[in-house]
């Protein structure tokens, strides 16, 4: 029912924390809360669509938010956590399916410095969850792999039959007018594999690095909590080659900067021991160099530059009868090489249209090139057949709190500048202002908006209970670290001169429920002046602004939850430091509706269509 824990320091004065009484407080909240829903069922199914939260919203929609709401008070008043794990121990073999289990050893000792250096709190090692449980063969030796003798590989341009047809596998069929990659096999005999699976042994294009929500004190990394649904929806749709999910030491075992601690170790561990990064005498950390490609062939290898100029990567014709491969013309099933195989294939597009009617795009990256099906969804010949020279590329994830967090790891990696930064960080709802539980001014406090649509809680005294026990040893004044609430008011107005009560409303999505105001509470009392000089927690490296140098980031955010102004704040802050920002709404959405078993399956698949299309974009970049 509830994760059994003892009761931890901060929850020592929470009388429904010890049991039996937490028992029973939970029971009783269990119960009559089955006891409401089908009097929500029965009031909702007469009352007019315009009078729901969301006129959107389906009866099984408001019972989910009011269900779930309401549980959730045991986690304030009883100290209830949920789908936690002891970071120290090891999980059951036999408890993996889908993923497998790895330690990651602690933060080297050059690596440990700026807001990971801490006298109290330790680095230490790191669990991750690897998806998928077998791993590509060729992501753990990549970076050992080193320019090869060039092998002889003879390579005829044919356009009609010749009377060498005979060398060339039965499967290829020639064709007059029609070019054809002949491959002499005499001195390699293993020379028989396919440019598809040529492509196979390279090393993986995607990596990603899931970092989970659940506000520092709830759920886990491992493949049986509910926040898993997103890698493995990730894996699903053949985004990443591979995503470890941290993890990090929640707030009961570890104040900041524990968490950012395992994460820094796990990208650590990352770029320097699986992609071979190494340290230079400027004393950064590099990528080899790949200007040679990992497999090196003679200059005459089968890849497009070295083709002839008037032979079109389209007329490149491979052995049929092998999964994923073209045939020759003259088959009533050729198709062209540019089109991959079935396992490839996105999901199915019909309706696009409709999904797209529940997800709105904002930021200064929001309106990428023209999309089509080929472009976003089909890799070109050229992708195909050219021997890589690019690294894998990766991509910070995070939820709710695994946002906040992610934000933390971006900054860690930006202000040391010792190790290679991300490619993009994909962030969903973040929790990007912690700060607002604890204002400077009891009174200034400002509540989150759309508290009749969200589940999410904001009670002031238990979150600030749990803030003040995340901050640990440290003076309350570090909730206003930029590594803590990036977007807080007072953090924007430093760098930015402006705070999230300067933010204009959005457009509406909808004009009958738009809530958006931020500008709300004018007459609240005013906090001490915004400088730097007032709060040392709040500062940068020289010469660099808030977000400045932070890599491209998707932002998705429902326009019903409460971490809506907070994110928009972010948005801002991100865009006026130059950073390239693309905003995924979801329509009449929840908090981290992505992580949630049961939402409206249209409102979902917008939201990971536009993901697909950020991380295509992501791996198409040039570094």
């Amino acid at each position: 029912m509830y994760d059994k824990h003892p009761v931890y320091p901060h929850q020592k004065d929470l009388f429904w924390a010890y049991e039996p009484w937490k028992t029973l407080y939970v029971l009783q909240r269990i119960i009559t809360t089955l006891l409401l829903v089908p009097c929500w069922v029965v009031y909702y199914g007469i009352l007019p669509r315009s009078f729901r939260p969301r006129p959107s919203w389906s009866i099984k929609q408001i019972i989910v938010v009011k269900f779930t709401k309401r549980i959730y008070r045991v986690t304030e008043v009883a100290g209830v956590t949920w789908g936690t794990r002891d970071p120290t121990k090891e999980p059951e073999p036999s408890s993996l399916h889908e993923t497998r289990f790895a330690w990651v050893p602690p933060l080297p000792k050059d690596l440990t410095a700026g807001i990971v250096d801490d006298d109290q709190v330790h680095c230490k090692k790191v669990g991750t969850y690897i998806w998928p449980r077998d791993p590509p063969a060729a992501l753990h030796t990549c970076h050992l792999r080193r320019p090869e003798k060039p092998q002889q590989h003879h390579i005829q341009i044919v356009t009609s039959p010749t009377e060498d047809d005979s060398s060339l596998p039965p499967s290829y069929n020639s064709t007059p007018d029609t070019r054809h990659l002949k491959l002499n096999t005499n001195l390699t005999p293993k020379l028989d594999r396919d440019v598809e699976a040529e492509a196979a042994d390279v090393c993986p294009k995607m990596i990603g690095i899931y970092l989970h929500g659940g506000g520092y004190c709830h759920m886990s990394a491992h493949e049986k909590s509910g926040t898993s649904r997103i890698p493995r929806r990730l894996m699903k749709d053949n985004l990443f080659q591979e995503i470890h999910a941290v993890e990090y030491r929640l707030l009961q075992h570890a104040p900041i900067p524990g968490a950012i601690q395992d994460a820094a170790a796990v990208y650590a561990h990352l770029v320097t021991h699986h992609l071979g990064a190494t340290k230079g005498p400027d004393g950064k950390y590099h990528y080899p160099d790949i200007a040679q490609p990992y497999h090196t062939h003679s200059a005459t290898s089968p890849t497009v530059a070295n083709l002839d100029r008037q032979t079109s990567p389209e007329q490149i014709l491979l052995p049929e009868g092998r999964p994923g491969v073209s045939r020759s013309p003259s088959s009533k099933r050729a198709r062209p090489v540019s089109r991959v195989s079935e396992e490839d294939e996105p999901p199915n597009q019909a309706g696009e249209d409709g999904l797209k009617r529940n997800v709105t795009l904002s930021g200064n990256d929001a309106d990428p090139a023209e999309d089509t099906k080929d472009t976003q969804h089909r890799l070109s010949v050229a992708s195909r057949l050219r021997t890589p020279t690019q690294r894998p590329k990766i991509i910070l994830i995070g939820d709710s709190a695994g946002g906040n967090l992610v934000l933390a790891l971006a900054r860690w990696i930006r202000d040391e500048g010792v190790l290679p930064p991300p490619d993009g960080l994909l962030l969903l709802s973040p929790s990007c202002d912690p700060s607002h539980t604890l204002p400077q001014v009891p009174a200034s406090r400002r509540p989150r908006p759309h508290a009749d649509t969200d589940y999410l809680l904001d009670t002031p005294e238990p979150r600030a209970l749990l803030q003040r026990t995340f901050l640990g040893r440290h003076p309350i004044e570090m909730v206003y670290s930029p590594y803590v609430s990036p977007a807080s008011e007072w953090v924007l107005s430093v760098f930015h001169a402006e705070g999230m009560a300067d933010l204009e409303p959005l457009s509406r999505m909808d004009t009958a429920c738009d809530t958006r105001d931020y500008r709300e509470h004018g007459d609240r009392p005013t906090p001490p002046a915004h400088t730097p000089s007032t709060n040392p927690y709040i500062h940068v490296p020289p010469g660099m602004g808030l977000f400045t140098e932070f890599p491209r980031a998707m932002i998705v955010v429902g326009d019903a939850e409460r971490l809506e102004r907070e994110v928009v704040a972010l948005e801002k802050g991100l865009e006026r430091d130059g950073v390239r920002v693309r905003m995924a709404w979801a329509k009449d959405a929840v908090h981290d509706i992505l992580m949630m078993a049961h939402w409206d399956e249209k409102v979902k698949e917008g939201v990971w269509t536009e993901i697909a299309k950020w991380v295509r974009e992501v791996l198409d970049e040039d570094d």
